[in-house]
């Protein structure tokens, strides 16, 4: 499978939430909360499996860790040097 040359809109959007957070590290569960509390419409589903996506195209890693709010070990995910590049270009100008 090819690697995708840039972010799409919705990568961008998760992305841009995950960057807010300290190191731009935290839990899909994190990224939720606050992009609900900005009053998105997402669902953590949607949330959490673009946040798997992005992994997979170098966006982010990934790595297991204690999120304490629900006493669980789940993935928490960091911003890579790629994904930070990728969010701060500019998006394309529609073609007229």
């Amino acid at each position: 499978m090819a690697k995708m040359n840039g972010m799409n809109a919705n990568y961008r959007e998760v992305a841009g939430v995950l960057a807010t957070f300290e190191n731009g590290a935290a839990f899909s569960r994190e990224v939720f909360n606050k992009m609900v509390a900005a009053g998105s419409k997402r669902t953590f589903n949607s949330v959490n499996a673009t946040l798997a996506a992005m992994a997979g195209k170098g966006f982010v890693t990934k790595a297991k860790g204690l999120y304490e709010a629900e006493e669980k070990v789940l993935t928490k995910y960091t911003l890579t040097a790629e994904g930070k590049a990728e969010l701060e270009k500019e998006e394309d100008a529609p073609a007229e």
